[in-house]
C-alpha cells in the first residue's frame, strides 16, 4: 500500500519499522499487469510488524479481452517479507466467454512468486445451471480451475 501511494520506501523504511503502526484510509489504486487492469479499493489498512491488515477490500480485474473478475473480502492480510496475501470471507464473480460465475470462499491465498490463486479451504462456484463445491482448489492467471481434492457438482437447471 505504501508503494502504491507513492511514498519513498527507502527514506521511510527505518522510521516505519520503529513505529508501532500506521493506519491508512480510503485507498484506491490501479495497476496494469500483463495487459490486464487491476483496481483495488481499501477503506482501511493498518501496517505493523511487516504486515498490512485490510478490511472490506474490493478487487477488480479487467482482462484485455473485456472479461472481468470481481472479489470482495471482509478482511485481508499482506505479509511484506513473504510477498503474500490472504483474503477471508470472499465473495466474487468470474466472467467467462459464456457465463458469469458466482464464487464464495472462506479463504484465498496469493503470493508474488506464483501465478495462481489458492483456496485452501475450498470454494463454491455457481450460476443458474449448477453448483460446484470443493474442499481445496486453485485458479491460475488464465482462469483455469484445478480441483486439488476433487469436488461435487449439482445441476440445478431443470430439463425443458
Amino acid at each position: 500500500a505504501l508503494r502504491d501511494i507513492n511514498l519513498d520506501i527507502d527514506l521511510l523504511r527505518e522510521s516505519l519499522e520503529k513505529m508501532p503502526g500506521l493506519v491508512l484510509e480510503n485507498l484506491e489504486f490501479e495497476r496494469e499487469i500483463s495487459g490486464d487492469l487491476w483496481q483495488v479499493q481499501v477503506p482501511f489498512a493498518e501496517r505493523h510488524d511487516g504486515t498490512v491488515e485490510v478490511r472490506s477490500v474490493d478487487v477488480r480485474r479487467w482482462f484485455a479481452d473485456g472479461k472481468e473478475w470481481y472479489f470482495r473480502s471482509a478482511r485481508g492480510l499482506y505479509r511484506e517479507k513473504e510477498g503474500s496475501a490472504e483474503l477471508s470471507q470472499l465473495l466474487g464473480t468470474l466472467e467467462t466467454d459464456t457465463r458469469v460465475l458466482n464464487l464464495e470462499s472462506q479463504k484465498l491465498s496469493w503470493s508474488e512468486d506464483r501465478n495462481e490463486f489458492l483456496f485452501p479451504k475450498g470454494f463454491t462456484i455457481y450460476d443458474d445451471e449448477f453448483i460446484l463445491k470443493t474442499d481445496s482448489a486453485s485458479i491460475d492467471e488464465a482462469g483455469v480451475i484445478l480441483l486439488d481434492k476433487g469436488g461435487i457438482i449439482r445441476w440445478t437447471r431443470r430439463a425443458e
